[in-house]
């Protein structure tokens, strides 16, 4: 289907740039990808601190920072009176609005929608726990925010897994569509032998090779689990480094259980870099240890550096990693065998190319910021037309 030539798009986005977290980081590439197609891409978002401004443009999106009170107890509230206004206000002006969290704020979008003729597409991530139904049982309203939700016109689900949650949920199948996030494939690509030499040298990373993690120190990325494997993996290969880049809650812990298993030598707290396609191209592997997950932008990155992987069993890991064959997927409480396939993958450079390699095919055919794109702007134009068809690409 040709999408119209030119797409007045609405991203509802509670946090955004400079706020740096998963969603985010896909709602700004998606806003980045369509504006690039010559859209004209607004993001509505909280502002949460005075020194950011009201309005601005940044990479060709128009970001609209509302009021709030960012205070525990009352910023949804405020906000929710904001963005009550200002789709008021301004929401005709919009072909189409897109949300990028579920919740109380997608369901005052989802009737004032209704009530102002304009689609409201939703993008789903989380399952289990953190998915659309255990999100909305601890609203507010929960059967209220729940039907609502039942009409959206779209959801984007991003796994099988939060396909399969949002049918569940009661949203017809015909609204659901399986698109992933995108990626920058010309920033995060693989490297020469020579380019990662040149990194390590440049990044002042002395070891004959490198697994990477990359994300938030938390409970949920379970990052202290991955320094116990590594204690198991490290003397197989004892002239590599594990490195973390990222912050969260549990840096002070992270470095305490480094430093406890004499493990300093080996592991580094890098922090939070924003060169992370440099940090990827000097690595050989990465590594995810998470207990949860909806779908991992970090892995996504990763493949698209040409990294095998090692994975903790989360979502979208089957599709992504074990079926392709884009790196070693294993239980989340097999802490040596989490060991076991380091040790693997650092021991056979071969098998590291070709995982490699599988990765970034992935990435390209599935998760290009063109690609992903123009699934977009198709269904978005279905929207406008009166039809919403079963996405191509959706689960069998």
């Amino acid at each position: 289907m040709t999408s119209p030539r030119k797409l007045r798009i609405l991203m509802l986005c509670p946090q955004y740039r400079p706020v740096l977290g998963g969603y985010e980081r896909a709602a700004e590439r998606l806003s980045v990808a369509l504006a690039a197609q010559g859209h004209e891409v607004t993001v509505l978002t909280e502002r949460t601190n005075r020194a950011w401004p009201a309005r601005e443009t940044l990479d060709g999106v128009d970001v609209r920072r509302i009021w709030c009170l960012p205070r525990r107890g009352v910023q949804t509230l405020s906000a929710l009176w904001s963005q009550l206004w200002f789709l008021l206000l301004h929401g005709r002006r919009f072909d189409v609005w897109h949300a990028h969290q579920y919740g109380i704020r997608t369901a005052l979008a989802i009737a004032l929608g209704k009530l102002l003729g304009r689609p409201v597409i939703l993008k789903l991530t989380s399952t289990g726990s953190q998915g659309l139904a255990a999100h909305i049982a601890k609203e507010h309203l929960p059967g209220l925010v729940g039907r609502l939700h039942q009409r959206l016109d779209a959801v984007v689900a991003t796994t099988r897994e939060t396909y399969d949650e949002a049918c569940r949920f009661g949203i017809p199948v015909q609204r659901v569509h399986l698109f992933g996030n995108a990626i920058d494939v010309e920033a995060f690509r693989p490297r020469s032998e020579l380019e990662r030499r040149q990194l390590r040298q440049s990044l002042a990373i002395d070891a004959a090779g490198v697994v990477i993690y990359v994300g938030r120190f938390a409970a949920v990325k379970n990052p202290l689990a991955l320094v116990r494997a590594w204690e198991h993996a490290l003397p197989a290969l004892p002239d590599w480094k594990l490195l973390f880049l990222g912050e969260g809650p549990l840096e002070a812990d992270l470095r305490a259980t480094i430093e406890g298993r004499g493990l300093a030598g080996s592991v580094t707290v890098v922090g939070r870099k924003a060169n992370i396609p440099d940090w990827l191209g000097a690595s050989d592997i990465y590594a995810l240890s998470s207990i949860r997950e909806g779908l991992s932008n970090s892995l996504i990155e990763a493949m698209a550096a040409g990294l095998p992987s090692v994975c903790t069993q989360v979502s979208g890991v089957d599709e992504l990693v074990r079926e392709p064959g884009s790196g070693i997927v294993v239980p989340q409480d097999d802490g040596s065998g989490f060991a076991d396939a380091i040790v693997r993958l650092g021991r056979d450079p071969a098998m590291r190319a070709r995982m490699g390699e599988i990765g970034r095919r992935v990435v390209q055919n599935r998760f290009a910021c063109d690609v992903i794109a123009k699934q977009h702007t198709d269904l978005y134009a279905s929207l406008l037309n009166g039809a919403c068809a079963v996405a191509p690409n959706a689960p069998a």
